[in-house]
C-alpha cells in the first residue's frame, strides 16, 4: 500500500472518530450543562452560613458540616466548662477575700463554693479547725485561687473568641468555596485535521 493510500486510510480513521464522539443532533451537551448546575452564589453562601454549616450545604460540601459542627462544640463546650471552674474561684476569692469590719464575709451565699473548692482541694473543712487556724489558711490560700481564677479567666476568653474566630472561618470557607465555583476547570480535549492529502496533520485544542 503506497503513502497516498495510507494517509487516506488515516483520515478516514480520524473522520469516523470524531463522527461517532459527537453528540446526537437534538442531544444536549451534559457537560457544559453540569458544569454550569455546579456554579454557587457566594452572597448566598455567605448570608446562608449564619446558620452554621448550612453556606456549605448550599455548596454541596456536605462533608465539610461535622467539621464544622464539631469545631463549634469544641469551642464553645470548652469556653462553658472553664467559664464553670472560673465562677467556682471567683466566688471563692470573693467569699475569703472580701470581709466587714467585724471579720464576717461581705458574699455569705459563696460559701458553698468555698467549701466545694476546698473539697476538690483535697483540704479538711473548716468546721474541723480552729478559728484562728481558719483565718491563716485563708491568707495562704487567697493570693493561690486569686492567680487561679485570674488564668482560668483569660481562658474562658481565648475560647470565647476561639468560638466566634471558627465560626468567622466557616462563613469565610463557604464565601471562598461559592466564588471557586465560577472557574470553569472541565477538561474539554478536541481533535481537529488539518492539510489536505499531502499535508495532513492533527491539531488539539483544550
Amino acid at each position: 500500500m503506497g503513502v497516498p493510500a495510507i494517509r487516506i486510510v488515516a483520515i478516514m480513521n480520524v473522520f469516523w472518530w470524531g463522527v461517532l464522539t459527537l453528540p446526537a443532533a437534538g442531544q444536549t451537551d451534559t457537560t457544559m450543562t453540569k458544569s454550569l448546575s455546579e456554579y454557587r452564589d457566594p452572597d448566598v453562601a455567605l448570608r446562608r452560613s449564619i446558620v452554621p454549616g448550612w453556606g456549605q450545604l448550599y455548596n454541596g460540601e456536605v462533608y465539610k458540616v461535622p467539621i464544622v459542627y464539631v469545631g463549634l462544640i469544641a469551642f464553645a463546650g470548652s469556653a462553658f466548662l472553664v467559664n464553670r471552674r472560673y465562677q467556682l474561684y471567683r466566688h471563692a476569692y470573693l467569699f475569703t477575700a472580701r470581709v466587714n469590719p467585724d471579720g464576717s464575709p461581705v458574699f455569705p451565699e459563696y460559701e458553698s463554693d468555698y467549701s466545694r473548692l476546698l473539697r476538690d482541694l483535697e483540704l479538711r473543712p473548716e468546721q474541723n479547725l480552729m478559728p484562728d487556724e481558719i483565718v491563716a489558711r485563708r491568707n495562704r490560700l487567697e493570693p493561690q485561687i486569686r492567680s487561679q481564677r485570674d488564668a482560668l479567666r483569660r481562658n474562658r476568653d481565648l475560647l470565647y473568641f476561639g468560638t466566634i474566630a471558627w465560626y468567622g472561618l466557616t462563613m469565610i470557607d463557604a464565601y471562598v468555596s461559592a466564588h471557586l465555583s465560577e472557574f470553569d476547570v472541565t477538561e474539554s480535549l478536541s481533535v481537529r485535521m488539518t492539510g489536505g492529502l499531502d499535508h495532513m496533520g492533527l491539531a488539539l485544542t483544550w
